[in-house]
C-alpha cells in the first residue's frame, strides 16, 4: 500500500531545472529522452527560460507568456493538442515581479495534468530573478564541465535559493572550498545521488540518468510526506514503550488543569464568544452560502466541515428563511441575489465532538487574527500522518484573497519564502514564535518591531494552496530547534495547545 502511495504522489508531478552554462552545447536529444524517461514514456513539456538557447518551440505560447496570464481551458487544450512532445521557447521568459512568479506557478501546475514531471533549461549565467524559478523546483541539475566549472559553481553561490534545493552535480570535479564555500556545502549534502549520477555518461545513458532523478524525487517526498506505519525500531521498542506509559502516572503525579477538559459543557462560554445563538448575514450577489455555512457551523461548534454537513445545514437553513432547498443553484453552490438576508442558526442536528468543546475559545482567536469576519479554521494541526488525514504541522484559517493578518503580539518581524509556504511572515519574542504562511503583501520587513494589533500581511495564495488562506504555525524557541526563521531556532506545537498555553488576550 505505502508503494502505491508514494508512486501516486510522485505522479502528481514537479518541476526538475536543467542548468547549463551558455557556453556549452545543450544536448537537445538526451534532454528529451531524459524527460520521456522521467514522463514514463508518455508526453513530455520542456520550458527553455533562457530566451538564448537555439530549441525549436512547437508550444502554441512563448515561454514568457507564461508569466503573463492564468492559461484557461482552452489555453491547455491547444498545448495539449499541438505535439506529443512539447517545446516552450522565447525571450524575456524569466518572471520578474511576484505576480508574475505566481502566474508562472499556477501555470505550471495545470501543465502538469498534461505531462507530470516538467524539464525546465536555465543559463549558470542567470543569476538575477532565477530564485524565484528556482524554489519551485523539485530538484537542480548541474551539466558541468571543465569550462563551465565556474560559472556553474558561482551560479550556487550567488543564487541562495540554489542552496537549499536538492543538487544534482554531474560532474566527478567540486568547486574550489575557498572560493565556492557555499556551493561545495550545498554539492555535499547530496553526495551519494551525485556520486550515482556522474558515473552515468548524461548523453549515452540519459533514461539511466531518470532512474537516480526518480529516486530522488521519492525520498525527498517521503521526508517531506512521512508514510503511515511504525519504524522498524520503534516496533522492537513497543513493549517497553507501552510498560513505561504505564508505569508513569505512578511515578510522576501531575495536576489536572480542569480548566480546558472536554469533560465540561462550554456550550454557554461558546455562547459568549458567538454573541448570540444566531447571526444574518447580507449577502452581495457574489458570496455563496456553502462559505458562510462553513464559518457558522465553525463559530458556534468550533467544527471543521465536510461536504455532507455543509448540504444538510444549508439545506434546513434555507427551509428555516422560507426558501426552497434548491433556491439560488448554481452548479454545486447557492448564491442568494444581492441584499438578500438569510438567518443562520446553531447547528443542533450536527454531533458536537468533546475536543469542540475545548477549544471553542481558541478557534475564535484564531480566526479574529484576520481581519475577514467570514474567517473559518479548515485543517487542524496533525503530528503525524495517518490513513484519512495528512500530516500537517499548523492550522489553516480560509480567508478573503488580501484580508489583513493582525499582529498577535508584540514582537520581533522575519521574513521568509519557500515552494511550500509561498511568502512567510513571522513574529519572534523570548518564547515563543508564530509564522503566517502563503501571505500575498508583507507591510513589515526583517527585523522590524511589531506592535500588537498592527496588520503584518494579507492573506494569499503563495506556495502550494488550492485558496487564499493563512497556514498559521505555532512554535516554542529552542536553542536546539528543529526549525529556524530568522536567526532563532524552534520546535513546533500545536496552535490550540499554545493558545492555552500563553493564554492570549486583547489587553
Amino acid at each position: 500500500m505505502q508503494r502505491k502511495v508514494l508512486e501516486s504522489l510522485y505522479n502528481q508531478g514537479g518541476l526538475t531545472l536543467f542548468a547549463i552554462s551558455d557556453e556549452e552545447t545543450l544536448p537537445t536529444e538526451a534532454l528529451h529522452k531524459f524527460a520521456l524517461a522521467l514522463n514514463a514514456g508518455a508526453r513530455f513539456i520542456v520550458i527553455d527560460f533562457t530566451g538564448k538557447r537555439p530549441l525549436e518551440g512547437n508550444a502554441p505560447f512563448q515561454t514568457a507568456d507564461l508569466s503573463k496570464k492564468i492559461l484557461t481551458t482552452e489555453d491547455l487544450e491547444k498545448i495539449s493538442t499541438a505535439d506529443l512532445n512539447i517545446t516552450f521557447t522565447g525571450g524575456d521568459a524569466l518572471p520578474t515581479t511576484d505576480g508574475e512568479f505566481r502566474t508562472l506557478y499556477h501555470n505550471i501546475k495545470s501543465l502538469e495534468k498534461i505531462a507530470p514531471q516538467i524539464i525546465g533549461i536555465i543559463s549558470t549565467e542567470q543569476v538575477e530573478n532565477v530564485g524565484k524559478l528556482v524554489s519551485m523546483a523539485r530538484l537542480l541539475m548541474m551539466h558541468v564541465t571543465p569550462i563551465s566549472m565556474k560559472s556553474a559553481a558561482a551560479f550556487i553561490e550567488d543564487v541562495k535559493e540554489a542552496q537549499k534545493i536538492e543538487i544534482l552535480w554531474l560532474s566527478k570535479e567540486r568547486p574550489n572550498r575557498r572560493s565556492y564555500p557555499k556551493a561545495r556545502k550545498a554539492i555535499r549534502r547530496y553526495a551519494i545521488a551525485t556520486k550515482e549520477a556522474f558515473a552515468l555518461d548524461f548523453k549515452k545513458n540519459p533514461e539511466e540518468l531518470a532512474k537516480v532523478v526518480k529516486k530522488l524525487h521519492k525520498i525527498s517526498i517521503l521526508v517531506k510526506n512521512p508514510l503511515d506505519g511504525f519504524p522498524r525500531f520503534i516496533r522492537n521498542l513497543f513493549p517497553l514503550l507501552l510498560l513505561a506509559v504505564i508505569i508513569a502516572p505512578f511515578l510522576f503525579v501531575t495536576d489536572i488543569d480542569r480548566s480546558d477538559s472536554n469533560l465540561r459543557d462550554r456550550i454557554q462560554e461558546r455562547n459568549q464568544l458567538s454573541v448570540a445563538p444566531s447571526f444574518e448575514y447580507t449577502f452581495d450577489g457574489a458570496e455563496n452560502m456553502q462559505r458562510i455555512a462553513r464559518y457558522a457551523i465553525g463559530r458556534f461548534d468550533a467544527i471543521i466541515t465536510n461536504e455532507k454537513m455543509i448540504k444538510n445545514y444549508v439545506a434546513k437553513t434555507l427551509e428555516e428563511n422560507g426558501f426552497g432547498v434548491t433556491a439560488w443553484e448554481k452548479g454545486n453552490l447557492n448564491i442568494p441575489p444581492k441584499g438578500t438576508t438569510i438567518r443562520f442558526s446553531r447547528p443542533d442536528e450536527i454531533k458536537r465532538p468533546a475536543s469542540a468543546d475545548t477549544i471553542g475559545a481558541a478557534w475564535k482567536y484564531w480566526t479574529s487574527v484576520i481581519s475577514d469576519s467570514i474567517a473559518y479554521l479548515t485543517e487542524f494541526y496533525h503530528e503525524t500522518a495517518t490513513s484519512t488525514q495528512r500530516k500537517h504541522n499548523g492550522i489553516d484559517v480560509a480567508s478573503r484573497q488580501g484580508a489583513r493578518i493582525l499582529a498577535t503580539f508584540g514582537a520581533k518581524a522575519w521574513t521568509s519564502r519557500d515552494e511550500r509556504g509561498g511568502v512567510i511572515i513571522a513574529l519572534v519574542r523570548k518564547e515563543d514564535v508564530i509564522l503566517f504562511m502563503h501571505c500575498d503583501k508583507l507591510l513589515y520587513l526583517n527585523g522590524q518591531e511589531v506592535m500588537p494589533g498592527d496588520p503584518i500581511a494579507t492573506v494569499g495564495t503563495t506556495g502550494h494552496t488550492t485558496g487564499p488562506h493563512a497556514h498559521i504555525v505555532t512554535g516554542l524557541v529552542s536553542k536546539k530547534g528543529k526549525k529556524r526563521i530568522g536567526n532563532v531556532r524552534y520546535n513546533v506545537i500545536d496552535p490550540i495547545k499554545w493558545f492555552y498555553k500563553f493564554k492570549p488576550t486583547s489587553k
